[in-house]
């Protein structure tokens, strides 16, 4: 084999592993943590007439600060909130809800698993509000019929997102 065959085999291997090294580390700093399950206002969940209202999260910090607005703004409602975890999605029953949230991120073109499925099986006979950040503002695969609010997680959207949430949990 010759000298600059050897070169070039060499370099191109040292930009694949570079390359394949930076994507990695990208997707690491993308990993959404698990939200803690919290109940807002659990002394009002059964009263009649109370909105009960459920939120499915990741713990991340722009999520963490959009649910402290929204907590901050219902404390004194007539508003029962749940937040949980979003990979607890599939395993609670919906009807128990007046609104259901999906507070999540675009990762490859599209919400997590667990929360897709969740839409595609509930979307007709549940009230769902989707809030979904991505970095590229777009959820790219979004079906015609479903509405989504999707944003960069910026510390300027903050408000953005809250008040999305706050108005549909507001919509009758």
């Amino acid at each position: 084999m010759n000298k600059k065959l050897k070169i070039f085999l060499i370099s191109l291997a040292v930009i694949i592993i570079g390359a394949g090294g930076f994507l990695g580390v990208y997707r690491l700093q993308r990993i959404q943590g698990k939200a803690t399950s919290e109940e807002i206002n659990a002394s009002i969940k059964n009263r009649s007439k109370t909105n009960k209202v459920v939120v499915y999260t990741q713990d991340r910090a722009f999520k963490n600060s959009v649910l402290e607005e929204v907590k901050e703004q219902i404390k004194d409602e007539n508003i029962y909130l749940k937040i949980e975890p979003i990979e607890k999605i599939n395993k609670n029953n919906p009807s128990g809800w007046d609104k259901v949230i999906i507070l999540s991120t675009v990762q490859s073109s599209d919400p997590p698993k667990e929360a897709l499925d969740y839409i595609n099986k509930y979307e007709e006979k549940v009230n769902i509000g989707i809030f979904l950040t991505a970095d590229s503002r777009v959820w790219s695969k979004q079906p015609d019929n479903i509405e989504a609010t999707t944003g960069a997680s910026k510390k300027e959207n903050i408000s953005i997102f809250s008040e999305g949430i706050l108005a549909f949990i507001a919509d009758k």
